[in-house]
């Protein structure tokens, strides 16, 4: 099969959403950084491709030491082979996670790609909501200031209703090795605001999200 490089042109939706009010920023010395790619993936696209679609959407997952936790497809490109094209490069790819307060933590995108569309393009019905996914989690941290001496890595629970409000106390699921650490990574955890990735064609519905929270 021939192949075709193009160069695609990549959205990254979830740095357009804001803070919510209240959420502060970081202390001097520790930038405040959303999630992002590291590195612009390019993709090899079929010769033969049939593409039906103008764009293509993704939502990453992503842990706090960078690696893709999670990804789901959002729209379809309408081609079967550019659909697991684009997935196995989005897998492969680097990205940074979000970081506030000297602490890096786990994050989402939604990657949208604009496609070279060819001659007429047939266009579906517009995506409904689907239930049967939960849309990837966006949190706002504020870490207080501490002893930088200390460092390691956190999972918190952290469970959350359809509306993306806490309805039960963080559960800490690993710890950090120091007991200080792991108290301060339940508190964040619990003066935390999230969000479910706007956009997203999931349906926002009761879940528990792993924090995973790197004091550096």
């Amino acid at each position: 099969m021939k192949y075709r490089a193009f160069a695609l042109t990549l959205c990254l939706l979830s740095t357009l959403c804001p803070a919510p009010a209240g959420a502060r920023a970081s202390g001097a010395g520790c930038p405040t950084t959303p999630a992002r790619l590291a590195v612009p993936p390019k993709l090899s696209l079929p010769a033969d491709l049939k593409i039906t679609s103008k764009e293509m959407a993704f939502e990453v997952d992503i842990g706090s030491d960078g690696h893709v936790r999670g990804l789901q497809m959002d729209e379809s490109s309408g081609d079967n082979a550019v659909d697991l094209g684009a997935r196995q490069t989005l897998q492969a790819a680097t990205f940074e996670p979000p970081q506030t307060g000297c602490v890096v933590y786990s994050g989402a995108l939604r990657l949208t790609y604009d496609l070279p569309v060819e001659g007429s393009t047939h266009l579906g019905a517009p995506v409904g909501v689907d239930a049967n996914c939960t849309p990837y989690v966006l949190a706002f941290l504020s870490p207080a200031p501490r002893d930088r001496k200390r460092t390691g890595t956190a999972v918190v629970a952290v469970a959350l209703d359809a509306a993306a409000e806490q309805t039960a106390a963080p559960e800490l699921r690993k710890s950090t090795g120091s007991p200080v650490l792991d108290q301060e990574a339940l508190r964040i955890a619990r003066t935390g605001m999230y969000s479910f990735l706007r956009g997203s064609t999931c349906a926002p519905q009761p879940f528990t999200y792993n924090l995973e929270l790197t004091f550096q």
